[in-house]
């Protein structure tokens, strides 16, 4: 059975299907009306593969354990939803995302987003969670209480818990590739080093509108050979101080950032007021 039917299109389990939000390789986002003790809108995430009840639990333990950090900085998920496929619940931002905004962010406002983001980084990373999953489209745009903007970062990426099998977990189109640690494509583990390299991927693409290696083949066997013979560029249209901190969240060796928290302090100084000499 082609596991994109086995949902029906009116509801998901417990949740009224009000829109299709989105899609990529593996999932779908929907807008819902949940059940009333969890609010207005929140959005389902559906992944269109079927997947073992290991990998369901696996993937229920990593989203309680994300969750039971509670930062203001991460989307809140609420609950797994129990059907053929696996789902899960999570809080709505309309505003959109770095990748797809609602509305065209200043340069202050993506710094914020990304200060925010980092810093939910290092929250997950203090708990014993490596996000998996660092790239625009993962940072979201939220108002804050005061009327400002700010960032949370959403839930960890489960493509690798989900989908053990796969050459590159959760690299179903090339473009993402991008926000990978070259050392993943070779065989290291996911790790805070890894994802600071992520960080200054997403900097990159979030300030020049460009990647580090251009934009890649969409296929993602394409894009890893581009990706293994080619070297990240900086764009010139970044600003020096801009500039420094992608390459120091991406240098080899011990030149690279070893926090996250090392780069949001960064990104909050690249978000001071620049002063005219």
């Amino acid at each position: 059975m082609d596991p994109s039917t086995t949902l029906a299109p009116a509801s998901i389990v417990e949740y009224e299907v009000l829109s299709l939000l989105g899609e990529g390789p593996h999932a779908r986002c929907y807008l819902t009306r949940p059940p009333a003790h969890l609010g207005d809108g929140v959005v389902v995430k559906v992944f269109t593969e079927l997947v073992t009840e290991p990998a369901f639990d696996r993937a229920v333990r990593e989203l309680r354990a994300a969750a039971a950090v509670r930062s203001p900085r991460l989307v809140r998920v609420f609950d797994a939803v129990l059907g053929e496929n696996f789902a899960y619940a999570m809080e709505y931002l309309p505003l959109g995302s770095l990748a797809e905004p609602a509305f065209p962010p200043s340069r202050a406002e993506i710094l914020t987003a990304l200060e925010d983001a980092a810093r939910g980084v290092h929250e997950l990373h203090e708990a014993g969670i490596v996000h998996g999953g660092i790239h625009p489209g993962n940072v979201l745009l939220a108002e804050e209480a005061d009327g400002t903007l700010g960032g949370r970062l959403a839930e960890p990426g489960l493509s690798r818990v989900l989908m053990p099998g796969a050459v590159v977990p959760g690299a179903g189109r090339g473009g993402v590739l991008e926000f990978r640690d070259p050392d993943l494509l070779s065989g290291a583990s996911p790790s805070r080093r890894t994802e600071v390299w992520a960080l200054g991927a997403t900097i990159h693409r979030a300030l020049s509108g460009t990647g580090l290696y251009g934009e890649l083949p969409g296929h993602p066997l394409g894009a890893i050979r581009e990706l293994h013979s080619t070297n990240p560029q900086v764009h010139p249209a970044l600003a020096p101080d801009e500039a420094a901190l992608v390459r120091d969240c991406t240098a080899d060796g011990p030149d690279r950032l070893r926090t996250a928290a090392e780069v949001a302090d960064r990104l909050a100084t690249l978000r001071a007021p620049r002063v005219a000499l």
